[in-house]
């Protein structure tokens, strides 16, 4: 095949795959780096990835565009790489990636630049939702994307019914969006339905096929994390804290984010999902400032 006929084949590959020189300037960006991350190639080429384009993390939200980049270790010492990262979208919320860096040489065997390519993964595996979910009509909010209150509402009574018959614990996250009163009074109500839908879309990104995310009220969400026993609450908790506050928008020129408040409980026997919503707001409650995670 003609060198043109590759670069089409690169192009139109559902994984994103894009290709820099020596000093990380992007050259090339295909179909899947668009769709993934929302940026268009008119929007990158030219550009350097570490110019705080995609924002790179891990999951402590560490920033690895400088030295901890896959990419520039690789062009440094010629070995490929794998790593799980957290990229930010262009409409601000994280997404967790699996991404291979390779080099790239010209016929002499000199390093002349390494390409990446990457995919969007969930955090965790997930084993699809059990079976009384799975008759859960759900619907979508309309300013967040998530599942909206009465669909959350039945999620939850079909978890319990699960937990009655079969057992499994899972977990329930009552997350607080901090002082979007503050948020609201210093960038508007247009701010904040962006900050919401952001917020939300990084929590749906960062759980699995099988936990459920939901709007509950404006500055709340619920998650039900399935299979999820009390001792694991806590580290998926962080890890949601720690994306949301990696996450932000673009706006009149500012960047633009906040930080979230978790109370997180577990299913007991006898719960209903009046007790069970009501612990997990105890729980928030006794959150003792911004960022803070109670579990009861």
């Amino acid at each position: 095949m003609e060198p043109e006929q590759y670069r089409m084949i690169l192009e139109s590959l559902r994984n994103g795959i894009y290709v820099v020189d020596p000093e990380r300037r992007i050259l090339f960006w295909n179909d899947g780096a668009e769709n993934i991350t929302g940026y268009l190639r008119q929007e990158v080429i030219g550009r350097f990835c570490q110019d705080n384009l995609l924002m790179h993390c891990d999951e402590n939200d560490q920033v690895l565009c400088g030295n901890g980049c896959p990419l520039l270790e690789t062009i440094h010492d010629g070995k490929p790489r794998e790593a799980v990262v957290f990229l930010r979208h262009k409409e601000g919320h994280r997404i967790p990636v699996r991404v291979r860096a390779v080099v790239v040489r010209n016929a002499e065997g000199t390093v002349v630049g390494a390409s990446e390519s990457f995919e969007e993964c969930h955090a965790a595996s997930g084993c699809g939702l059990h079976s009384a979910a799975l008759k859960v009509e759900n619907h979508a909010d309309a300013g967040t994307g998530v599942s909206d209150r009465a669909s959350t509402e039945s999620y939850l009574r079909a978890f319990l019914a699960d937990f009655a018959e079969q057992g499994g614990a899972f977990s329930v996250l009552n997350i607080r969006v901090d002082e979007l009163e503050q948020f609201r009074s210093a960038h508007g109500p247009q701010a904040v339905q962006r900050i919401l839908h952001a917020v939300a879309t990084t929590l749906r990104r960062n759980l699995r096929d099988n936990d459920v995310v939901g709007h509950w009220a404006e500055e709340r969400f619920l998650a039900i994390l399935a299979d999820c026993p009390p001792e694991n609450a806590p580290r998926v908790a962080r890890l949601l804290q720690e994306m949301v506050r990696g996450s932000a928008i673009s706006w009149w020129g500012d960047r633009l984010s906040v930080t979230i408040s978790i109370g997180s409980t577990t299913v007991r026997p006898g719960d209903s999902a009046d007790s069970l919503v009501a612990r997990a707001a105890d729980a928030l409650s006794g959150c003792t400032g911004n960022g803070d995670i109670k579990i009861i």
